[in-house]
């Protein structure tokens, strides 16, 4: 089976541990290449088209090119114009019609003032594989800090294969979980100056976080007699974030690719590992599937691919026999209204037998569980 796990980024910056200071390649500004990047799937709906200039490997940004033509095409000669949406991003709603299993599509892109124009190869849309099974395995690992160990849940999913689906997946991943701050307050001071009145924090307590999972995940079974990924690894969640603590659901989009988009994300692997914290590689090096018309010598990054995609989601709740972390957070003791920091609104714990001084109090996010990125509205799908 080949496994190939990335990072999607088109530069990767690897850090150097070692006392051996890493190779910084000096980026000019004469060599920022032009970056699309681009995805087609049959849902209908809004489709994205990026459009930017790269940047310096240790200065990430999104450097975005506006004021492009771009489109879309299939292979009939249907096409079909996106707009700009915001600088570099450009989105068209795309009827049902105009999407199917089985099309190629190919993408064009006119930056100002309009002299050159950029395409893309035909990608074709395949037919997706159904994700047969999706589940975890507690799973021990090694810890940067000597003599401990992580405990957490590593994820799997299962698929067969056909005669009629594409044989290259990759697979994206959200994922979402409930948290509590760490502590209630009954009461609140907001300015100094102000009186000390009562207030509970309950209804801001609990929360519920999504992130995308910040790695992406690969396979093919191109090469495998039976055409069937089994135990197919993808995120794994330790003990050391407080992400299972409650309850974790983990989405899984699963994408069917070509050769052509699977050979691409497969290099961007090679190319990771080769670097290790020295480049043998440009970080820039690796082309994708887009050209000039009338230079194809010319360096472009990005890719754009045609997919068919099906989600599943699984659930953790948390029955394990080990501990997890929970949010990290120190109060402090105030005897009188000076020992308080200024960080308003200060949630307070009162210590006195009938409220008032001493109370505990600390950073908002003690009390707050809004403060770390969560919303206290709980997702349909809980």
């Amino acid at each position: 089976m080949l496994l190939n796990r990335f990072r999607l980024a088109f530069f990767l910056a690897i850090a150097c541990s070692s006392c051996i200071y890493p190779f910084e390649p000096v980026i000019r500004e004469s060599q920022s290449v032009l970056v699309i990047n681009g995805m087609i799937s049959d849902d209908p709906g809004v489709h994205e088209v990026t459009v930017s200039r790269s940047t310096p490997y240790n200065e990430p940004r999104f450097q975005p090119v506006g004021g492009c033509v771009v489109t879309v095409e299939d292979e009939t000669g249907t096409i079909h114009l996106y707009r700009e949406h915001s600088p570099g991003v450009y989105r068209a709603d795309l009827p049902p019609s105009f999407l199917s299993v089985g099309k190629a599509y190919s993408i064009m892109v006119q930056p100002p003032p309009g002299m050159e124009v950029y395409r893309s190869d035909f990608d074709t849309l395949l037919p997706c594989a159904p994700i047969d099974s999706l589940y975890y395995e507690v799973q021990t690992r090694a810890s940067t800090e000597p003599g401990k160990k992580l405990y957490g849940v590593q994820f799997y999913n299962d698929l067969t294969c056909t005669e009629v689906t594409a044989v290259n997946y990759r697979w994206i991943l959200g994922e979402t979980w409930e948290y509590v701050s760490p502590y209630l307050g009954d009461y609140i001071y907001e300015y100094r100056g102000a009186p000390i009145t009562y207030f509970s924090t309950y209804h801001i307590h609990r929360c519920y976080k999504r992130e995308p999972v910040n790695e992406m995940f690969s396979a093919s079974a191109r090469f495998l007699s039976e055409n069937v990924i089994r135990r197919n690894p993808l995120n794994y969640v330790s003990n050391a974030t407080p992400r299972i603590k409650i309850r974790y659901s983990l989405l899984v989009t699963q994408q069917s690719l070509t050769h052509a988009a699977y050979n691409f994300w497969d290099r961007l692997e090679a190319q990771a590992e080769e670097s290790g914290g020295l480049y043998e590689t440009q970080p820039w090096s690796i082309s994708g599937n887009i050209y000039n018309t009338e230079d194809p010598e010319e360096k472009v990054l990005g890719f754009f691919f045609a997919t068919q995609q099906v989600s599943k989601r699984i659930f953790v709740e948390n029955d394990f026999d080990f501990d997890v972390a929970g949010i990290a957070c120190d109060l402090n003791t105030a005897e009188k209204f000076d020992d308080f920091f200024d960080l308003f609104p200060i949630y307070l714990i009162s210590l006195g037998q009938l409220g008032g001084f001493p109370y505990l109090f600390g950073p908002p996010y003690c009390f707050d569980c809004r403060e770390t990125g969560g919303v206290t509205e709980k997702p349909d799908f809980w």
